[in-house]
């Protein structure tokens, strides 16, 4: 399970939102989401690889000194999904 879980549902219903009005979203998009202004860079940043490494995001992502500093999440996996209507 996620490290921050109420961090990750706030996430995942962001991206299951946004993917479908747009093709990608970024660190920055979700960084700015209204439901994800309550967590720091630093949480949304872990929990979105978290997310991406579980295999519930396809997304690309670039590190630099242990601190994500891109991402562009593509698609919710059917894992993904799962994980929104069991948890969300």
């Amino acid at each position: 399970m996620m490290s921050n879980n109420a961090c990750a549902k706030a996430i995942m219903l962001y991206l299951n939102h946004a993917l479908r009005k747009q093709e990608t979203v970024s660190f920055n998009d979700v960084m700015g989401a209204p439901q994800c202004k309550k967590y720091s860079v630093r949480d949304i940043g872990k929990t979105l690889e978290e997310l991406r490494r579980s295999g519930l995001v396809k997304a690309k992502s670039r590190f630099g000194c242990s601190e994500l500093l891109e991402f562009t999440a593509a698609e919710i996996t059917e894992k993904g999904k799962e994980f929104i209507s069991e948890f969300c």
